[in-house]
């Protein structure tokens, strides 16, 4: 019995970080048929499927599932899409891989949660933070250490034309994956009106306090000089130190000290073995893991329930609140 892919969203995200994968996982799995794609630009749907070989292409995602019978649905659509589309597709009775943030605020995440909750349908949101080779290796070596305090910098280039809490939601989710949840944050916002054409633009700084007892400081601009994330981890007589696959830092490295000396220094690309930007960011290992764990009849980890708390903390941000507590 076939392995029907059906893909929601022919846009940028699906054809640079989505597509390859789908393709990669199809010629590496003989039972996978590409099913069918849907954009409701119908060019941008044919192209999508003729580029990475999905059978059909739709401008009606609702049509789409009908007539194909998928076996997973992958929800690549804009945020103020997510929430709506995703509890259709659940409500279909397919198993769904979600991009993220799953909702622009916690009702709309909640509604996710109560339909999944009812339907019982397996699904995944696609945080690939979660999945990048890199997060997850840093997260192995921390067990065993009491994390003390954590010194994230998250930074992007000219990002004024739309509401940046829904790409900082990377940063959160990704502490949250390192070190757990938060329990207070107090927020710093230093606005820039004269940049605010079509969304307000601002420079973040959360101070936070974790549920383990460590703290965390997030520093997030969508207007520096350079775009890089990069992570300092403090534990007793240990720091970790991890740059991601971007800009100047690529492919990314994990460095780890032990009273002041190197004693590992781990390059991304030969840790992975692959220079590709969808490995190295963890593209590939989301899907994977999600596609097999529908084959198991398991649900993921990922859930809407684990995404609630980085979807509140992105929602302050966007109302400037001036505190969070949980």
């Amino acid at each position: 019995m076939s392995f029907k892919i059906a893909v929601i969203g022919c846009g940028w995200v699906s054809t640079a970080c989505h597509g390859p994968v789908y393709q990669r996982y199809a010629a590496s799995h003989p039972d996978i048929e590409l099913s069918a794609c849907c954009d409701l630009d119908l060019t941008r749907s044919e192209q999508f499927a003729a580029q990475f070989g999905f059978s059909r292409a739709y401008t009606d995602f609702r049509q789409m599932l009908e007539a194909e019978r998928p076996t997973v649905a992958c929800l690549n659509v804009p945020e103020h899409l997510i929430s709506e589309m995703g509890c259709a597709v659940l409500q279909f009775g397919y198993p769904l891989l979600a991009e993220k943030p799953p909702g622009l605020s916690v009702a709309e995440i909640d509604r996710l949660i109560d339909v999944a909750r009812a339907t019982g349908i397996l699904h995944q949101v696609a945080f690939n933070r979660r999945h990048t080779p890199l997060i997850v290796e840093l997260k192995r070596q921390l067990v065993g250490h009491t994390i003390h305090n954590i010194d994230h910098h998250f930074y992007r280039v000219g990002r004024t034309k739309y509401d940046f809490s829904t790409t900082a939601v990377h940063a959160i989710d990704s502490l949250r994956f390192l070190a757990g949840d938060f329990t207070h944050i107090r927020f710093h916002y230093q606005e820039f009106p004269a940049l605010s054409h079509l969304a307000p633009v601002a420079n973040f700084l959360l101070d936070c306090d974790m549920a383990s007892g460590a703290t965390a400081t997030l520093s997030i601009s969508p207007i520096a000089g350079l775009n890089v994330e990069r992570t300092l981890v403090h534990a007793l007589d240990h720091t970790f130190c991890l740059h991601l696959n971007l800009g100047p830092d690529a492919p990314g490295s994990l460095l780890h000290y032990e009273k002041g000396n190197l004693i590992q220094n781990v390059n991304a690309a030969a840790f992975s073995a692959s220079t590709d930007d969808t490995i190295l960011n963890g593209f590939e290992a989301q899907a994977f893991s999600f596609f097999e764990s529908v084959r198991a009849n398991r649900q993921p980890a990922d859930t809407f329930t684990s995404s609630r708390q980085s979807v509140a903390i992105m929602q302050a941000m966007r109302e400037r609140q001036a505190e969070y507590h949980f």
